[in-house]
This record gives structure tokens, C-alpha cells and sequence, in this order.
């Protein structure tokens, strides 16, 4: 205490005058000091060789620790769609390093082979409980597609279900390679296959929603399943019958695609745009290109060169390098923008993934109601309205005789029978519910119709003859069940 050397200062010598004058404050010190030692307020000792070697020990392949962390990253590759590289990228060495230095990281082959297999089996085991019929009962729509890959083509299967807490669900099953013709004899074999992959009975099938490509349809069609065409992708040709049916629209459209790919194809040119831009005030957005395979992206091509119309003619008038829309020009692209924005709607409804059968005929019904206004945005594209109005109603004639649509929308409360077209629709509605119900009835009063003699004989027989009377009364069932249907 007081001591001009820093070993000299401690506490010893006060703690000896307390003991020896005062001993009642040396014993609550005392306690005091033990009660702090004991909840850890105290310096922690130090560690001793062992645990710093333990620290740095590297985990066995074996230990538990070390399996949940190989779990835990190959579960994230899967879930951020990360390439399995990653596993050897300096920057994630570098992190796991930091975070758990006793795990071993594994090379991108380990991750890749062993653990992907014990992944893919837990998720597959999964996802065949989701689709049992204790959970999804006995109904299982379907929605599938055929595209050309990056090195093959492949066919994807995406399952739709309610389970039994009323709750919609969706999972994709399966993406698999196509080898051979797009036949659709092919493509129902391998649709047939994917289902088989995964135990589904052809009988739990309610319905498979398609393109409406003609191999698409005939495979369907020879794998005796229940589809239906998908309406966005009717809607989308409708569409572009529109648009190729007014010689003014063609060019205009061809010309600004041709102005997008002159900024797509230049560095100088995006940046003498967006000086332009910045001068005017307007929104720094570079142009949008048109993709032939969705006719949405016609219509951002539209909107974006409206909203940069001033900036397109200055930088057109002072560096050239391609043809600008005149003022009528620009008229026609106005209007084509204003017929267009309600069908990108429509298809954003119906194509979305908690969209049902049961919007497509109101939605159809907004969309006839439209074409037939007439007023200053129909200028010049009154041949586009027309051809596109003709071409929704020859590629939806038969949509009010289709079951399975015209039922959801019956059943639906926010629709009911209001959109229907005629009363002759309803009534047809009427007919189906009626036999839904009755053919879901028949086999419960088929199996009342057994009598009890027939029962008390069954439990006095042995088990052969037990199973020789069960497979009489299925027959009975059938029987009855055909007899009531005639």
C-alpha cells in the first residue's frame, strides 16, 4: 500500500491488520471475496496446455459435431443454389477457419457424392409423406413443361395438393432429361414414368395443366390423364395475333427493338444516354429488349421507350445510329400500351402461384368487356383490337364446356354463376355437381346393402374363406354400383 514498487503493492499486508484488529470486518471480507470467486466476477485461471491443444484439435470425420456441420453445409449450397465449389473458395475457407477451427472442411467431391445422396434421400422421404393420402388425400394436380436446356432438354413435374389442415401446397417432383424425338408418345411415356418414380396411381391424378403445344396435348391425351391447356399461354398468342396483324405496329415494334439493341450493344452509347437523361430529369433506366417467348416483355419494351421518349429523339438527333418513332409513331405506341396493360394483368392473375381454375372465366369476361369499348386510344389500332377479340374467342369457344373450370367457378363465392355467359352454363353446372355427389355416394350404399348374415357367416369361417367372401362383396359393390349407374 503506499510502496513506490509495483511487486510491493498488493493487499497482503492489509488483510493481515484486519485479522489482527478487526477481525469482525475480516471475516465478512473474507466471505465476501469467496462468494465472488465462486459466481465467476473473479479473473478465471489459466488455461492449462491441454485445453489451448484441444482448442486447435481438428474434429474426427466421425464425431457428431463435425457430421452436423457437413449436414448444415451442404443444406446451404442446396438452399442458396450455390455451386458446390464454394467449399473450396479462399473466402470461405477463410471464414470457417474463424468461425470453428477444430472442423475439417471437405473438398467440393465429398459434399458433392456422399453428402448430396443423404440430403436428397431425407428431402425425397419427405416429400413422399407430404403426398401420402393421409395428408393429401386422394387428389394430386400437376403442372408440367418441356424445355431445351443449356446441354439437354428436360420435362419438370410440379405437384399441387391441399393437405388435411386445408392448407395449399406445391412441390416439384422432378426435372428430367429427354432423350429422343419430342414425340408425344414420348412425352407421355416420361410424364408416366415420373409419376411411377414416386408411386402416384394414374387414379389419384385429378388434373395435369399444360402448354398447348400439339406434342404436349397428344401426349396427355395417350397417357389417358385428365389436362387442361394453361391460359397464360393462350393468353400470350393471343396477344401476338395482335400484334402481327397491323403492318404500322410491326414496324414500330422493329424499330425499337433496334434502338434497344444499339444501347445494348455500346458502352458509349448508354453513357451519352444517361448524360442526356440526367439533363432532362428522367429516370436513369436503361432500355428494355423484346423476348419473343413473352410478349409481356413487348410491352416493357413500350413502356420504357415512352418514358424516355425525349431522350431517345435527342440522343437520335445528335449522335444518329438508328431511325426514331415520328409523333404518330409515338401515338401508336401510346395506345398499343393502353390495350395492353389489362392483359398483362389478366396473365399476371391467372399465372400466378396462388391463382385456381376458378378466375379464368371472370378474368376472360373482363377481357371480352374491353375489347369492345371503342374511344380516342383505339386510334390506329383498331385492326389489332379486332384480331385479338376474334382470336380470345376462337381460343377459349369451349372454355363454359369444360367441367373442371366451370365447377371451380360455380363453387368459388367471390364469382358464382355471375360471369357465366348464358343460363344454359349454369344448368349444365347443376348437372355435374348432381353426379359428383351421387357417384361418391353409390359406394358407401353399396356397402350398406351387405347384410349382417353375410357378416356373422364371414367371422365363422377360416382365413381363406374369409378372403373369398371379402373378394365376393367387392364384386357385389361393383356389381350394384353399375346396376344404379344403367
Amino acid at each position: 500500500m503506499g510502496s513506490t514498487s509495483a511487486k510491493a503493492t498488493n493487499t497482503s499486508n492489509l488483510w493481515s491488520h484486519l485479522r489482527n484488529h478487526h477481525p469482525g470486518i475480516y471475516g465478512t471480507g473474507q466471505g465476501k471475496s469467496e462468494s465472488e470467486s465462486q459466481q465467476g466476477t473473479m479473473t478465471p485461471t489459466q488455461p492449462t496446455m491441454h485445453d489451448m491443444l484441444e482448442k486447435q484439435k481438428k474434429w474426427p470425420k466421425s464425431d457428431n459435431r463435425s457430421i452436423l456441420m457437413d449436414k448444415l453445409i451442404t443444406e446451404m449450397i442446396f438452399t442458396d443454389n450455390q455451386p458446390f465449389t464454394l467449399v473450396s473458395d479462399v473466402g470461405f475457407k477463410r471464414l470457417m477457419a474463424a468461425a470453428e477451427p477444430r472442423y475439417a472442411l471437405k473438398n467440393e467431391k465429398y459434399y458433392h457424392t456422399v453428402k448430396l445422396y443423404d440430403v436428397h434421400h431425407k428431402v425425397v422421404e419427405k416429400i413422399k409423406a407430404l403426398i401420402q393420402p393421409e395428408n393429401a388425400g386422394h387428389s394430386l394436380s400437376f403442372t408440367t413443361d418441356c424445355w431445351s436446356g443449356s446441354t439437354e432438354p428436360l420435362m419438370s413435374l410440379t405437384c399441387h395438393f391441399i393437405d388435411n389442415e386445408w392448407t395449399r401446397k406445391q412441390v416439384v417432383l422432378n426435372t428430367k432429361a429427354m432423350h429422343g424425338s419430342h414425340s408425344g408418345e414420348h412425352i407421355g411415356e416420361t410424364f408416366l414414368s415420373m409419376l411411377d418414380d414416386w408411386k402416384i396411381s394414374k387414379d389419384c391424378v385429378a388434373l395435369v395443366l399444360r402448354d398447348i403445344g400439339a406434342n404436349m396435348v397428344k401426349g396427355m391425351r395417350l397417357a389417358e390423364l385428365p389436362d387442361f391447356s394453361c391460359t397464360a399461354h393462350s393468353l400470350q398468342l393471343v396477344v401476338n395475333d395482335g400484334l402481327s396483324s397491323q403492318r404500322a405496329i410491326i414496324d414500330v415494334i422493329a424499330m425499337l427493338k433496334r434502338c434497344a439493341t444499339h444501347f445494348h450493344h455500346s458502352i458509349l452509347a448508354k453513357q451519352r444516354l444517361r448524360a442526356i437523361q440526367k439533363d432532362l430529369g428522367l429516370p436513369e433506366h436503361n432500355l428494355v429488349q423484346a423476348v419473343p417467348t413473352r410478349w409481356n416483355s413487348t410491352l416493357q419494351m413500350l413502356q420504357r421507350a415512352l418514358e424516355q421518349k425525349r431522350a431517345l429523339s435527342i440522343y437520335a438527333g445528335e449522335h444518329g445510329g438508328f431511325a426514331c418513332p415520328n409523333s404518330h409513331q409515338w401515338d401508336i405506341v401510346s395506345n398499343v400500351v393502353k390495350t395492353l396493360i389489362p392483359k398483362e394483368e389478366v396473365t399476371l392473375e391467372v399465372s400466378h402461384n396462388n391463382s385456381s381454375a376458378s378466375c379464368i372465366i371472370p378474368c376472360l369476361t373482363v377481357l371480352k368487356m374491353l375489347f369492345q369499348g371503342e374511344g380516342p386510344s383505339t386510334q390506329d389500332i383498331r385492326t389489332l383490337r379486332q384480331v385479338m377479340r376474334e382470336s380470345l374467342v376462337k381460343r377459349f369457344s369451349k372454355l363454359e364446356e369444360t367441367k373442371i373450370v366451370v365447377l371451380a367457378c360455380l363453387l368459388d363465392p367471390r364469382y358464382k354463376n355471375h360471369v357465366f355467359s348464358s343460363d344454359a352454363t349454369l344448368t349444365k353446372a347443376k348437372e355435374w355437381l348432381k353426379e359428383d355427389v351421387t357417384s361418391q355416394e353409390e359406394p358407401a350404399a353399396a356397402e350398406e346393402d351387405i347384410s349382417e348374415e353375410e357378416q356373422a357367416a364371414a367371422e365363422g369361417t377360416n382365413e381363406e374363406d374369409r378372403r373369398t367372401t371379402k373378394r365376393q362383396w367387392r364384386e357385389q359393390i361393383s356389381c350394384r354400383a353399375n346396376d344404379r349407374q344403367a
